[in-house]
């Protein structure tokens, strides 16, 4: 009775960190992160680290179920880690693309040929297509990808679009280009304090799973109840901690 009962609970654990897992490296903004056999071998990877950790001889049942969304934790501090950079680096992209375009503009070209242009002079090739389906929006009111319906992006492209109406299309690209320039220097200070927070975020964790791992070897399960209670508390803590600083909102 005792097998079944354990075999059913590590079963189902088993199945909700294989469906939380497949749902996350699903979504749009994960997939775009890495090529199709890379993503492959990362979900193959997770897959298989699922059913090591359920080898493992852990005594413990709650802490062996606990370990079985290790590799969900760690697919989402990942996707959560590449989606920023990817970001950062869109952002990029397109402060280089406003400055090109703005430039085209001023010698004479016409709004849709020195976006064309423009989007041939990107230095990295990857972001191209990203920036011709934002063209085929404006021309067509073609549907965006998915991945780039993001904040401030969208209101970006809505400038782009009353540009390309406008009679005064330069007028509104520079007002545009000195929006992105002062969110741009914004960014960095905001990213400089998130850095700190987060630098002193994991230095608790670190402490926190160093002093659970020696009350462990040093007293074993002697004082489960309270250990569980530590835990809990401490996890709790670290989801309001992460949902309240999502809530904050930076503005210029």
């Amino acid at each position: 009775m005792m097998f079944y009962t354990e075999f059913w609970f590590l079963f189902v654990h088993v199945f909700m960190s294989l469906k939380f897992l497949w749902d996350l490296v699903n979504q749009p903004d994960f997939r775009i992160l890495f090529s199709p056999i890379l993503w492959k071998i990362l979900v193959g990877f997770q897959i298989f680290l699922i059913f090591v950790i359920l080898q493992m001889d852990i005594s413990v049942l709650f802490f062996k179920s606990l370990f079985l969304y290790a590799p969900l934790a760690f697919s989402f501090l990942l996707q959560s880690f590449l989606f920023i950079s990817w970001k950062k680096a869109f952002y990029g992209q397109f402060e280089f693309f406003l400055n090109t375009l703005v430039a085209q503009i001023k010698i004479g070209m016409g709004f849709r040929s020195a976006f064309k242009a423009s989007v041939d002079s990107l230095p990295s090739p990857r972001f191209k297509k990203y920036f011709m389906d934002i063209l085929e929006m404006i021309l067509f009111s073609k549907k965006l990808r998915q991945e780039l319906y993001f904040s401030p992006l969208k209101e970006m492209l809505r400038e782009l679009v009353k540009a390309d109406q406008s009679n005064r299309a330069l007028e509104h690209l520079e007002n545009l280009r000195h929006q992105v320039r002062v969110r741009a220097q914004f960014q960095k200070k905001v990213q400089s304090v998130l850095l700190q927070l987060r630098a002193q975020s994991i230095v608790l964790v670190v402490l926190y799973v160093g002093l659970f791992a020696f009350v462990l070897q040093r007293y074993g399960l002697k004082h489960l109840k309270i250990l569980m209670l530590s835990f809990a508390l401490f996890t709790v803590g670290l989801v309001i901690m992460f949902r309240c600083g999502r809530r904050v909102k930076w503005t210029i």
